[in-house]
């Protein structure tokens, strides 16, 4: 493309102060579009930059959008209604955050699963009540712990634990071996995979192949009183079936920070039942995070504004 020709770009939720600054030095023909006074008639961008954006407002943007050449987002994963648009699209490339959320991710697993096993709720459950009330603990070391999904923030997950002496064992979609995970196994052995496990950390994104992959059939397999700490996302896992697990004991507790709904609704089981910590979809949400999320975009512009290949290209029939 032309440097100096104008281009039409449509921004969802950019943050204001540095993130804007910089993107509009880097783009300096771009013309920054928020919300359009009308969103239907406005149908000429040539690009579009996603911070957040519902699935449904996003899928119904791209509909109007016939000329769209790249959507770039700042998330790991899209939607798959997003995804189904943007594979009836032959011109049209999108490119993920993929690379930028792992770190601190893991740092959140780590985190939510030592509060669980240091049993740090009931500790300052007693620390108000004025109690001294010691529990007994336990520790990472000689954990079997399963990840769910090998990407960026499943092998990010996988570094961090092995630190602490914690086994760990990952399936994928693919049965090619990680470096960070002692066993990886492919979809047909899933058994294998959920088997006697203590720690079981979800971080695959939403497709259709993983859309309700855990499940009461995945879930009996773990060992009793396993932990289960989600941070893909929450449809992966059957709701439902998670609460059963937790009210009958077969888990011990559960860290939530995405859910099949979101915000969480107030009447879910989940905020109060024993052992489960809820946090609002926030696991990434660091500054850390946000450097780099905006240095891979503004990264991407020069390439696109060069007419370079694009870093993070999405695949939409594998969904990322």
């Amino acid at each position: 493309m032309a440097a100096d020709a104008r281009v039409r770009v449509r921004t969802f939720a950019m943050p204001f102060g540095e993130a804007a600054k910089s993107v509009a030095v880097a783009w300096p023909e771009a013309e920054l579009i928020g919300a359009p006074a009308d969103e239907q008639s406005a149908s000429d961008f040539e690009a579009a930059l996603v911070w957040d954006c519902g699935p449904e407002p996003l899928a119904r943007f791209l509909d109007t959008q016939s000329g769209l050449r790249w959507l770039h987002t700042t998330a790991a994963g899209l939607p798959p209604e997003v995804l189904a648009r943007a594979a009836a699209r032959d011109e049209l490339t999108v490119t993920n955050g993929a690379g930028t959320h792992g770190r601190a991710v893991a740092e959140h697993v780590v985190a939510v699963t030592l509060a669980h096993l240091k049993r740090l709720p009931q500790l300052l459950a007693a620390q108000c009540a004025g109690r001294w009330q010691p529990p007994t603990a336990g520790e990472l070391a000689g954990l079997r712990a399963g990840i769910v999904g090998l990407g960026d923030l499943g092998r990010s997950t996988a570094r961090l634990l092995s630190a602490f002496g914690t086994e760990i064992v990952g399936l994928r979609r693919g049965t090619a071996p990680v470096p960070e995970v002692a066993t990886t196994f492919g979809p047909s052995a899933w058994q294998r995979f959920y088997d006697g496990l203590d720690l079981l950390v979800v971080a695959a994104p939403l497709t259709e192949h993983t859309h309700g992959l855990i499940g009461r059939p995945q879930l009996s397999l773990l060992r009793p009183g396993a932990l289960l700490v989600n941070v893909g996302r929450g449809p992966v896992v059957d709701e439902s079936a998670l609460i059963e697990a937790l009210d009958s004991g077969r888990l011990s507790g559960a860290a939530l920070d995405v859910f099949a709904a979101e915000p969480l609704p107030s009447d879910s089981p989940l905020w109060s039942m024993p052992g489960v910590i809820v946090t609002p979809h926030c696991a990434d949400a660091t500054a850390g995070t946000e450097r780099r999320c905006l240095d891979l975009l503004l990264d991407n512009i020069g390439r696109y504004r060069s007419g370079r290949a694009l870093r993070n290209i999405v695949d939409p029939a594998r969904g990322y």
